[in-house]
């Protein structure tokens, strides 16, 4: 219920001439505004109300935003509202005017007022974006302040896809390695992109190989790749693969190559134990099957992916330039989450890594940029690349992600549909 507050104390103070606060001088002083805080809780404590967790960015599983303000020197009568805009720039809710009065030729130094705006549970959380709260005094605006509400990614039980026979999904997610710094969230990333995959995406859940960590060996990332997918689809496949893991350049004859670094392996045999990017997409570009989309959360820059320690002494960053026969017929559709020798970095505010946290949000309907219900690659790769850049860059850093075939040749095809939570 989203309802205006003030503290007791105050509505005692106010009704009260003898309070202490309520003072009597011949020349009043000028009412203002002396602070505004947007905060997920509030404590009455002393007689004063005191905003907890100040912050301008929610998530749609916080129970509120309240919009506090504090007036000194109020005299006189005069009345108070709020009025909340959603990320449309229409008017969501707007209060009643609130009286605020102190006797005649008397003033109260001080008066705290917040209204709390209802998120789980309530209409507000099916409008993430932008917001924007308006506090007027006596019908003039005296203050204005945005906030953001995010989806929460890790909220997904009102989605429900039918299950599509027709789509497997193989996930691979390797947060600890026994010769390499950890990928941090790797394996929590995995097994959300697991249920994006049933509940988004509409995989059947026993059409659905997961592979995390001591299992992502790479005798078994091969032996799905190359007999079991291949012996279990069937010519409609559409087939979706995530990886999250490290990455590694390695220098060979021809030149540096990328490889996949299963769990199982090391830096001084990495041409026998790791998974050549090159062998990785031929083997899904053999299998009879309609399309697949590949989505990889690592870098091969020579550096831990989501980290910092150098993975390899004397790596060089690569370029990755694949023949032409794999991606222009459109069948293999890859989306890495970097470009040549930039680190691929994780989120911890969010507890993801960048590019993951952003794809699953662009998946969940934020990419449907043209809201007809339907995800392209076009609409997914524009999003996704354009805040994991913006947010990269504020860190200080630069990250962007990639996309083959080229994009103009793939635009139109759909990742997915989009369907509402109930």
């Amino acid at each position: 219920m989203n309802k205006i507050s003030f503290t007791l104390s105050t509505i005692f103070c106010m009704l009260l001439t003898a309070c202490s606060h309520v003072k009597e001088i011949k020349t009043l002083p000028s009412l203002s505004l002396e602070k505004v805080v947007i905060s997920r809780g509030i404590d009455i404590k002393d007689n004063t109300a005191i905003p907890l967790n100040p912050t301008l960015t929610f998530s749609t599983e916080d129970r509120e935003v309240i919009a506090s303000v504090k007036l000194t020197n109020l005299t006189g009568r005069h009345l108070l509202r709020w009025d909340w805009i959603d990320p449309e720039d229409k008017l969501y809710y707007s209060t009643d005017d609130y009286p605020l009065n102190t006797p005649e030729g008397k003033y109260k130094e001080e008066v705290s007022a917040w209204h709390r705006l209802s998120i789980k549970g309530d209409r507000v959380s099916e409008y993430p974006g932008d917001w924007q709260v308006n506090v007027y005094l006596d019908d003039s605006l005296i203050v204005s302040k945005d906030f953001k509400i995010e989806v929460d990614i890790n909220t997904i039980s009102g989605f429900g896809n039918k299950p599509d026979p027709a789509k497997w999904g193989l996930i691979i997610g390797i947060e600890n390695y026994p010769n390499f710094p950890a990928v941090d969230f790797a394996e929590g990333d995995a097994l959300l992109v697991k249920e994006y995959f049933i509940k988004v995406l509409g995989v059947p859940e026993e059409n659905i190989i997961s592979l995390l960590g001591k299992d992502a060996t790479n005798a078994r990332i091969r032996g799905y790749l190359k007999s079991y997918i291949p012996k279990n689809v069937e010519k409609e496949t559409t087939l979706y693969v995530y990886y999250g893991g490290h990455g590694l350049p390695f220098p060979e004859k021809d030149g540096i190559e990328p490889y996949l670094v299963p769990y199982d392996s090391d830096t001084i045999t990495i041409t026998e134990t790791g998974y050549r990017l090159r062998d990785f997409y031929s083997d899904i570009d053999n299998m009879n099957i309609k399309k697949a989309f590949i989505f990889l959360d690592t870098c091969f820059s020579g550096i831990a992916s989501r980290g910092d320690k150098i993975l390899m002494a004397g790596a060089r960053p690569v370029i990755i330039h694949l023949e032409n026969s794999i991606f222009f017929s459109g069948k293999v559709i890859s989306f890495t989450s970097s470009s040549g020798g930039e680190l691929s970095n994780s989120y911890p505010e969010k507890g993801h890594g960048l590019f993951t946290y952003f794809l699953l949000r662009g998946m969940r309907g934020e990419a449907d940029i043209d809201k007809n219900d339907s995800i392209s690659i076009e609409e997914l790769y524009e999003y996704v690349k354009g805040n994991v850049n913006k947010l990269s860059r504020r860190k200080g850093v630069e990250q962007t992600p990639e996309i083959a075939p080229p994009l103009n040749l793939i635009k139109d095809v759909e990742v997915n549909k989009v369907r509402e939570p109930k």
